[in-house]
């Protein structure tokens, strides 16, 4: 009967490559560890290709769908994604603003109609603000882009929770997020690039 050798392999002592140092093997293990870090923070950043912040809409919505975020309304179901569909897609009473003429359309409107040259005149006195929840401002020209969107002219809107900006030109989320000034966390700022698409 043949006697048994344990496997040499395992018991040489200076064998380096089979049974590495602990101290080696655990940098090793943490320098992976911080580039997987740091990758995974890089990713998030360019999640979207957006600037933090200004989301594209459809982008929006579907990450409030995906993440299940509630509002809070009176029904616990009801989400922030079903909120801005409603006020985007559905008729509701609505202001309209723009070159200094004003027109109401039914009572408590909660969705106002704008341009980027008309928000200077949104302290009229004769725009219910009362029930706005959404503003929707227009850029109507590529000299539009140039100007700013300055989000503390809304701060008389106490139920405002939406600045949708809907650019008629071609521009890109970085144009779009630097129009944006004096961001408040209450609100939440989206916006479509609406080429050759026709007003709503």
């Amino acid at each position: 009967m043949k006697n048994y050798v344990p496997n040499e392999l395992a018991n040489q002592p200076n064998n380096v490559l089979l049974l590495p140092n602990p101290l080696i093997l655990m940098m090793r293990n943490l320098l992976l560890l911080l580039a997987f870090a740091f990758y995974s923070v890089n990713i998030s950043a360019q999640d979207s290709g957006d600037t933090p912040g200004v989301m594209e809409v459809k982008a929006l919505l579907a990450s409030l769908k995906a993440n299940g975020s509630t509002s809070r309304t009176a029904t616990p179901t009801y989400s922030y994604a079903e909120n801005i569909e409603d006020l985007l897609y559905k008729a509701q009473p609505s202001v309209y603003y723009n070159s200094g003429v004003l027109h109401t359309y039914g009572e408590k409107p909660r969705n106002l109609f704008t341009d980027v040259q008309s928000l200077n005149g949104l302290n009229n006195p004769s725009l219910l603000k009362n029930n706005i929840e959404m503003i929707i401002i227009k850029i109507n020209s590529a000299n539009d882009l140039n100007a700013t969107i300055d989000l503390s002219l809304f701060s008389s809107f106490k139920n405002l929770k939406y600045v949708y900006i809907q650019s008629m030109v071609n521009a890109t989320s970085t144009q779009i997020a630097s129009m944006v000034v004096h961001p408040e966390e209450r609100l939440r700022v989206f916006y479509k690039i609406q080429l050759g698409e026709s007003n709503q």
